[in-house]
């Protein structure tokens, strides 16, 4: 039999947003920054490859248990605990007046567990300690959620006071606007110790988030390594020079196009929607962000230097390198040692050769406009992994890195491996071979940042 966890607490402190963060799924029921949103009682199974771990039971929040506490304790019913607060609810004035509060008293003797949900926001005021004691009465587990706890404004000293005062030492931060795994490891290891008939099924089903967890973040990785290099060893033939602006756009319309696709797949990974990354500043817009990645000043506000950087034909902003201009060819015999001899430098720069032999330029992505590539796609895989289905705020794409988080030996790093993977045309669209050692190195790299 799965666990069956009841999820409880004051009108909009989050519950059904726990449910939807524990499920790693937005569709489930509603969520709305106004008190009341859940009305009924819903219940969910948690299931994973086929087995059904928990149960979990929505409510709609408690609204008057002032009222409801001072009635249970002027009753003149003589028996007690849960059996004298339902007996209060046969009056039907009574139940009608607390109605939201029947719902939730209804579920307490049916569950294995309560999880009671606080907004850590909110001082921990009368009507709070009221709900605690009514729930008190089921003689059940209870394990207080500290909600919305990652912020600068909670009050988690004042709420643990007042719990330690109750008995309640097994409290859990979790936070379902910024998620993270170790906060839901540590609600199972309360779940094991309180419930410890179910120790080894709790067991099986934290290490399998946990799987699931690292899985995420590894494809979403390798979605980031396929971005980085098919946009390092694009290239496309122009004969023309200079560049007309319609080959030049389609460049990088192209460019634009594969950081979209990566976009989309890394909001497939998390089951998240595409309005979850479009804000007022930077909303996507036919399929594109609507801060150009190509304009200089975008450049600018990622911290990227292009002084920094050496291009050839076209100008930094322009996210263009033409590698066939102000060659030197030199006589036919130095062309055939460096297309035709085996040296590195003569394959990597055999196409730009050939091209112009022909008269044709040879453009590919600059490698500022690369870096650039790198770190927006480093941001959304960081803030997508770390988001809770509970979010209602659309992602606001950064406009740079931390600066811990790049510190210059690694963005040094970082530079000498996107140099060395622009020199391999040959992996354009091809299976990534992960055992590379520039391929290994970058992935070091990118790792972290993502840490």
């Amino acid at each position: 039999m799965p666990i069956r966890l009841l999820i409880v607490g004051h009108a909009n402190t989050g519950k059904t947003s726990l449910i939807r963060t524990l499920l790693r799924s937005a569709d489930f029921g509603e969520v709305a920054d106004y008190a009341g949103t859940t009305r009924h009682v819903e219940e969910v199974s948690l299931t994973i490859n086929g087995q059904e771990y928990l149960t979990l039971v929505d409510t709609p929040g408690l609204e008057d248990s002032i009222g409801l506490w001072d009635a249970y304790q002027g009753s003149k019913c003589t028996d007690s605990g849960l059996t004298k607060l339902t007996q209060l609810f046969d009056a039907p004035v009574f139940a009608d007046e607390y109605s939201q509060e029947h719902k939730v008293i209804r579920q307490l003797s049916q569950c294995d567990l309560i999880l009671y949900v606080i907004d850590a926001r909110q001082a921990p005021l009368g009507k709070y300690q009221d709900e605690l004691s009514l729930l008190a009465l089921a003689n059940k587990p209870i394990v207080p959620i500290l909600n919305f706890s990652h912020g600068s404004d909670n009050k988690l000293n004042e709420w643990k006071s007042l719990l330690a005062t109750r008995h309640h030492h097994t409290i859990i931060k979790y936070d379902t606007v910024a998620f993270y795994f170790e906060d839901e490891k540590r609600l199972y290891q309360a779940l094991q110790s309180l419930l410890p008939d179910a120790y080894e099924e709790i067991q099986r089903l934290s290490e399998e988030r946990q799987r699931q967890a690292e899985q995420r973040q590894e494809l979403g990785l390798q979605q980031l390594l396929r971005l980085l290099i098919d946009c390092a060893t694009y290239r496309l033939v122009s004969n023309d020079y200079p560049i007309s602006r319609g080959k030049r756009e389609f460049f990088q319309q192209h460019i634009r196009e594969r950081e979209q696709g990566y976009l989309n797949a890394i909001l497939t990974l998390y089951d998240f929607h595409q309005a979850d990354l479009q804000s007022s500043e930077l909303a996507v817009q036919k399929e594109q962000w609507q801060h150009d990645l190509f304009a200089p000043d975008t450049l600018k506000k990622w911290g990227v230097n292009s002084a920094t950087y050496a291009t050839t034909g076209a100008a930094i902003g322009a996210g263009i390198d033409i590698l066939s201009a102000g060659l030197s060819l030199g006589t036919a015999t130095t062309i055939g040692a460096l297309v035709g001899a085996g040296w590195q430098t003569g394959k990597t720069y055999k196409d730009a050769l050939m091209t112009r032999l022909t008269g044709r330029c040879l453009i590919r992505i600059d490698h500022p406009t690369l870096l650039l590539l790198c770190m927006r796609g480093v941001a959304v895989l960081r803030h997508f992994h770390h988001r809770g289905h509970a979010s209602q705020t659309p992602y606001q794409l950064p406009q740079g890195l931390e600066q811990e988080t790049l510190t210059p030996p690694l963005q040094q790093e970082l530079d000498r491996q996107l140099s060395k993977i622009g020199q391999h045309l040959n992996w354009y669209q091809q299976p990534i071979d992960y055992q590379h050692p520039t391929i290994r190195k970058l992935r070091q790299v990118l790792e972290q940042l993502l840490a």
